[in-house]
């Protein structure tokens, strides 16, 4: 059976449409990823807003409790020194005073633990308005993303279809005894099927090429690189004198 042949300039040009089709599906790929990563930042950024408004929340109801506790307890300090003045044994006075001092102790505790509380709360307030601020320059973000991964989208799909036709046109114009060789290696290696000779190497797994090998692409015989598999190609400068790239 006499050897399988194939210009060089048809595999490098094959070899070129594949890895432009790989990086354009890869393009086509990465915009939903990005989209994607947008909308999990708004989700965070949304969490981290809700759980600072519950806290603000909390934080304010038990403040609330706590001056309403400050408000009974003044009720009753206030009471008791009413008492004062209409007790009629020393025994019931100082008993009034010591129950007096005590509330006052704890009257002069919850001030200090509501201060502490309305403190705490405009921290609350502070981190929910930047997380509101965040949330909005997250959704901002996202828009801006999805706008812009529609627009490249529509891009790289026409792009995409016209390459894809152009890969089309040469495939059905390949000698039918390669054919079988071309269909079995892009459906093992893909876009990386093919490589050029880089000197006496294979530019894809960097292995030596054989001088016989050489010599069969120097005659554009369908060579694989015994080492990885790809089809080999002669770069335009080493093609023989009068050797028909195309």
């Amino acid at each position: 059976m006499p050897p399988t042949i194939i210009s060089p300039g048809t595999l490098r040009e094959l070899h070129r449409l594949h890895k432009q089709l790989n990086d354009l599906r890869d393009r086509l790929a990465r915009g939903p990823r990005q989209v994607q990563a947008h909308q999990g930042n708004v989700a965070r950024t949304e969490q981290e807003l809700t759980k600072t408004r519950d806290e603000t929340k909390a934080a304010k109801i038990a403040t609330d409790q706590k001056q309403l506790q400050l408000k009974i307890c003044e009720t009753k300090i206030a009471e008791l020194k009413e008492k004062l003045r209409t007790c009629g044994t020393n025994r019931e006075y100082q008993a009034l005073l010591e129950q007096i001092a005590a509330d006052d102790m704890a009257k002069s505790v919850l001030e200090d633990e509501i201060l502490e509380a309305l403190g705490k709360i405009e921290e609350l307030v502070a981190a929910t308005q930047k997380c509101e601020l965040n949330v909005s320059k997250a959704k901002e973000e996202l828009a801006k993303t999805e706008q812009q991964v529609n627009q490249q989208a529509a891009m790289f799909q026409t792009d995409l279809e016209r390459l894809q036709a152009e890969l089309l046109r040469i495939e059905q114009n390949l000698p039918p005894d390669f054919r079988e060789i071309y269909v079995r290696t892009i459906r093992s290696k893909g876009s990386d099927a093919m490589a050029h000779v880089d000197g006496d190497f294979c530019s894809g797994c960097c292995q030596a090429i054989p001088p016989n090998r050489i010599s069969q692409l120097k005659l554009s015989q369908a060579v694989l690189c015994s080492s990885c598999g790809r089809l080999l190609y002669l770069p335009e400068d080493r093609l023989r004198p009068g050797q028909s790239s195309s």
